[in-house]
């Protein structure tokens, strides 16, 4: 995959030993990147109006960034525990420095109708193709695998930060990647919560909306909430890259 050739192509340049790249490796969780344009399979649309219950109202102040189909999602493609069908909606409160945001999961079958926004922002809508790649993380201490204090962590992270990355409007699973406006990942406890999606939102995307050239939006859910699909519960951040 891409992303684990980059790594060891560019571990292979700064000398690294073959047994402590593989060792990096190992810390690799699979996930979806999330395009415009490619060849893979549309698993979902970027922007439009969503369909939703009538039962469920447009998330007040909150704009609608994207819907996955969840049966369209590959098999084994990340390692969340997803519902099998349905689909995910992800919204979210414009701005660069937000945490407001909410993911809605409307079961497969239900009754559904276009949705209006009140007053907010319909994004111009356009599929996302989804491409199945590796993730690795920025900071190993992301990774609940991660025990040891190894002396190579510096060039580790110094390699992953560098890394060319798959253009991608949206990353389904992995580690996420932190940004210059200095929030990081924010998966605090990688043992019991995970990050569900990461958004890459441009000019082109939002337009100013979210107040910087190019914002970053995480959506981050614990595991066993994940499993339960309490999606209620998805904890929303944003970052910026300066």
């Amino acid at each position: 995959m891409i992303m684990l050739d980059a790594f060891r192509a560019a571990a292979q340049q700064q000398a690294m030993p073959h047994d402590d790249i593989e060792w990096w490796l190992r810390l690799a969780r699979p996930c979806l990147y999330l395009s415009r344009d490619g060849s893979g399979p549309v698993v979902g649309y970027f922007g439009g109006r969503p369909a939703l219950p009538a039962t469920v109202v447009w998330p007040e102040g909150m704009v609608h960034l994207a819907t996955l189909d969840l049966a369209a999602v590959p098999h084994g493609s990340t390692d969340l525990d997803l519902p099998a069908d349905g689909a995910l909606l992800f919204f979210a409160a414009p701005s660069m420095t937000s945490t407001v945001g909410r993911v809605i999961h409307v079961p497969a079958g239900a009754a559904v109708v276009e949705a209006e926004p009140p007053g907010s922002t319909v994004y111009d809508r356009f599929p996302l193709h989804a491409n199945a790649d590796w993730s690795l993380p920025g900071d190993p201490t992301d990774s609940p695998e991660y025990r040891h204090d190894r002396p190579d962590e510096d060039e580790y992270i110094d390699i992953v930060w560098y890394l060319d990355r798959p253009e991608a409007a949206l990353i389904l699973g992995g580690y996420g990647t932190s940004n210059t406006g200095g929030l990081g990942v924010p998966v605090r406890s990688p043992e019991i919560e995970v990050l569900l999606a990461q958004f890459y939102l441009g000019e082109v995307e939002v337009g100013e909306d979210f107040e910087t050239d190019l914002a970053t939006v995480f959506y981050v859910i614990g595991r066993d909430d994940l499993a339960a699909a309490l999606f209620d519960r998805v904890s929303m951040s944003t970052d910026f890259h300066g």
